[in-house]
């Protein structure tokens, strides 16, 4: 992915610099450039439309400014009446170049109502007098040159009113008239150039709901709302523009989205990646005393409630957040990535928090913050899987087991087989006193020194850590967004979710591991419930059947640094899942990256600007025949149970 740095100057004359920008243009150049009086025009490619916002002579308005700054082709431009011919110029010369090479050309003004003066009511108010009381539309679409039956016009209103500002649909207005520009302002181009050749002009009212009228202070979320929303609206006018007035031909309306972020994006991405790879928090907030601990828990009469000690904290928490916030999303452009990566960042600001809180009371309102907490029907669900299986483990009784060196050995033969695809793979497999059990720390497989386990749950096992977590992790890694690579915000639920159905995929998901699931999900609900360590030990031994060494395994998971409520994400995830599946919804996007469900259609959106890549490599078990079979059985909508079933 090619990156864009910072705009370049203008400093020549206005005939030349124009004559500058046309070339560009016409060689199928991307065009970044500072222009007078504050403007600058942004041509992400040659495209059959521009949108365009003039700063009122008066002062300008950035709120309604950055509505435009989405667009893959747009101009901020002065709106003072010295420098208006100066616009028109630009904005005739770029009509005329690609109305040339696209047969076509759409120009859409945007710009913020005014106190007194409508789109509908463009009369200035008379001095002194109360302006007249008009309905308010959200936005109002003035047609300009083009019908309001135009499929242009009906997609913008239509795609306007479904932006959530308000409880949509919103009061949307369109008016039929010629003056498709801001009232105090001359048209953009004369009409003797819009009537009848090809360029076309649109405007577009709109209501400044995203600040305080009286101060002018902006609200952020309602601002970050509107853009995103506009930028959604006029990617589909411009689409259904392009088919019916253009050659030009796009499959989607995302194909006609920005395909080149500015250095700004990638700049927040790496100082992000910079902090979220100082520490490990699962390894930070994990206990490292947990055999001790054990000992000491069973030999009181599982009475007692166990002290768990920690590694010593790796970060200075005030310092890093400083770094967190000194991150300047603002100056991104892209409201897609800025969205992903406001999201991640507040995200990683909670598990910094979390490091802090270890051992406190605050750790466990943080990880509800993060992972939420167990709902009545996930509960439920947890209860019947729990109370409906033979809580007997047949993988323990009499089954053959694998030491750490012989799992690892199977988990490098995995790699090995997918470096054959994919030769750029560098995840490799330790075994290490450091970790309990099996983890994937930054695309490492590590393995416990102790670790047994149970062969038959070898291959679920490598499916659950090789063909979810370690392929997420490089897929993410070559992708120009590194954010994808270490974790989008939320995406624990989803990779857990996938790495589960890919043991079903493997035909390694038993009833005893959906048990484990369900079990985790009932210690989590004892946690939140008030319940101390001894008596969700007792809930899930008692009444659930739970073996003492698994039960105080679940606990310590479950009350580490205070209460995680990370466990529940494993059976959560397999049902959203499950759900995404019986709707249609496809695994391809789902391997881009580690993301949650929720960024699933922005990374279609981001596949159709040709920002991000297909992933680079799909699970083994998704190629074999009794994979594909498994899956097509799940897409006709499986309860979790029904995947225990035998396959006919």
């Amino acid at each position: 992915m090619t990156k864009v740095e910072g705009a370049e100057t203008g400093d020549r004359g206005t005939g030349e610099a124009v004559q500058a920008i046309v070339e560009k243009v016409a060689r199928g150049e991307r065009v970044r450039r500072r222009l007078p009086g504050g403007g600058r025009i942004h041509l992400d490619r040659p495209l059959p439309f521009l949108a365009v916002y003039r700063i009122p002579s008066g002062g300008g308005d950035a709120e309604t400014q950055g509505l435009v700054t989405a667009e893959p082709a747009y101009l901020i431009a002065s709106g003072d009446p010295d420098h208006q011919p100066e616009v028109a110029e630009l904005v005739l010369a770029l009509a005329a170049t690609l109305r040339t090479v696209f047969g076509a050309f759409l120009v859409v003004e945007v710009w913020s109502a005014r106190e007194g003066i409508t789109a509908a009511h463009p009369e200035e108010p008379v001095s002194g007098a109360r302006p007249r009381t008009v309905r308010r539309p959200t936005f109002s679409v003035v047609t300009g040159t083009l019908a309001a039956s135009d499929p242009s016009v009906l997609s913008l209103e239509r795609t306007l009113a479904d932006i959530p500002l308000r409880p949509p649909p919103l009061d949307i207005e369109v008016i039929e008239s010629a003056a498709a520009h801001p009232p105090e302002l001359p048209p953009l181009l004369p009409p003797r150039e819009t009537s009848g050749g090809g360029i076309h002009v649109l405007g577009i009212e709109v209501q400044p709901v995203y600040r305080q009228a009286k101060t002018g202070v902006a609200f952020p979320v309602l601002l970050r709302t509107a853009r995103r929303g506009l930028a959604h609206a006029l990617r589909q006018t411009c689409h259904h523009f392009a088919i019916t007035h253009t050659s030009l031909r796009a499959e989607h309306y995302d194909e006609l989205g920005r395909r080149t972020p500015l250095e700004a994006v990638w700049e927040a991405d790496r100082r992000l990646g910079e902090i979220t790879s100082t520490f490990d928090f699962l390894l930070q907030v994990t206990p490292v005393n947990t055999r001790r601990v054990w000992a000491e828990f069973e030999r009181g009469g599982f009475a007692g409630t166990p002290v768990f000690d920690y590694r010593p904290l790796v970060v200075d928490v005030t310092a890093l957040k400083r770094q967190l916030y000194a991150i300047r999303t603002d100056r991104i452009e892209d409201p897609t990535l800025a969205h992903l990566l406001d999201d991640t960042r507040d995200e990683t600001d909670r598990r910094i928090t979390m490091l802090a809180d270890r051992n406190t009371e605050c750790f466990l309102y943080g990880s509800l913050q993060v992972y939420g907490g167990v709902d009545d029907s996930l509960h439920r669900l947890a209860t019947e899987v729990l109370e409906r299986l033979d809580p007997l483990d047949e993988e323990e009784d009499g089954a053959l087991f694998l030491g750490a060196e012989e799992f690892a050995a199977l988990a490098e033969r995995e790699l090995e087989y997918y470096r054959g695809i994919e030769p750029t793979l560098e995840s490799v497999v330790e075994v290490s006193g450091e970790v309990p059990g099996v983890m994937v720390s930054r695309g490492r497989l590590l393995v416990s020194k102790t670790t047994s386990i149970a062969a038959a749950r070898a291959d679920a096992l490598i499916q659950h850590e090789v063909g979810t977590h370690v392929l997420t992790h490089h897929n993410g890694s070559v992708q120009p967004l590194s954010q994808l690579s270490s974790g989008l915000a939320g995406y624990e639920e989803l990779q857990e979710g996938i790495a589960v159905f890919m043991e079903y995929l493997a035909g390694g998901l038993s009833a005893s591991r959906l048990r484990t699931l369900a079990a985790r999900v009932a210690a989590v609900r004892c946690l939140t419930d008030g319940a101390e360590f001894p008596e969700a030990f007792r809930e899930l031994t008692h009444r659930y059947n739970v073996r003492e060494r698994a039960a105080f395994t679940l606990c310590m998971r479950v009350y580490r640094s205070g209460g995680l409520t990370k466990d529940l994400v494993y059976l959560r995830g397999l049902v959203s899942l499950l759900n995404y599946l019986r709707e249609g919804g496809d695994l391809e996007p789902l391997f881009m990256g580690k993301i949650a469900l929720a960024h699933v259609p922005l990374m279609r959106e981001l596949r159709w600007r040709q920002v991000l890549r297909p992933p680079s490599l799909l699970p083994r078990c998704l190629a074999t025949d009794v994979g594909a079979a498994r899956l097509d059985r799940a897409r006709s909508g499986l309860h979790p149970l029904q995947l225990l079933e035998e396959e006919h």
